[in-house]
């Protein structure tokens, strides 16, 4: 049975304090980091929200500890994979901000991450075999209503 871990305390603990010291940073330099780098900051603030939002969802919806996927249905999956994508894209956006180089490295890890996801995100959509078990399974059991002669 496959499960989903719950959320992180230290990995919460760890936007805390990246977030802090981006503040540290720029607070002698009497420079908003909202100025230098918007664009950042704006998604790395929407990211930590998408994040906690997922983070209060899933505790809502687990209640013994450990969500059951296959019990549960794949909409927890999904949201795991949601709240896995916002948290590393919020602390990859910070990480950016501080040590660009180092920022655009996790960066092009974090694209690698959502491209992967996204292909299994999309795999129920592309996978016909399903439906040829589904047509041999009718076949079986006499399910088709009319036979046509092969021409």
């Amino acid at each position: 049975m496959a499960t989903q871990p719950r959320t992180s305390p230290a990995f919460i603990s760890f936007l805390t304090i990246l977030s802090s010291v981006v503040l540290a940073k720029y607070q002698y330099e009497n420079v908003s980091p909202f100025a230098q780098h918007n664009i950042g900051m704006q998604i790395s603030l929407f990211a930590s929200f998408i994040y906690f939002m997922m983070v209060v969802v899933y505790e809502i919806l687990d209640s013994d500890g450990i969500v059951k996927v296959e019990e549960d249905g794949r909409y927890l999956l999904i949201l795991g994979h949601v709240r896995f994508l916002s948290g590393t894209a919020a602390a990859t956006l910070l990480i950016l901000i501080l040590i660009p180089y180092f920022g655009w490295f996790f960066l092009v890890m974090w694209t690698m991450f959502l491209v992967k996801i996204a292909c299994y995100w999309d795999k129920t959509f592309y996978n016909f075999d399903m439906f040829k078990n589904k047509k041999n399974a009718n076949d079986r059991e006499g399910g088709q209503e009319e036979q046509r002669p092969q021409v």
